[in-house]
């Protein structure tokens, strides 16, 4: 199980995520989608 509570990330000053909140559970599938530069592999990066 991971929960996530208030996850928030800047970069040079603007927010890539703000008090983000979530909770995956196992077995549970996501995706994960947005615009190039959005910080979907920030996310990842984070979690991992």
């Amino acid at each position: 199980m991971l929960n996530i509570h208030n996850l928030s990330i800047s970069f040079q000053g603007e927010y890539l995520f703000e008090d983000i909140t979530f909770k995956l559970s196992p077995g549970d599938r996501i995706g994960l989608i947005g615009k190039n530069g959005a910080g979907k592999s920030t996310m990842l990066k984070i979690l991992a």
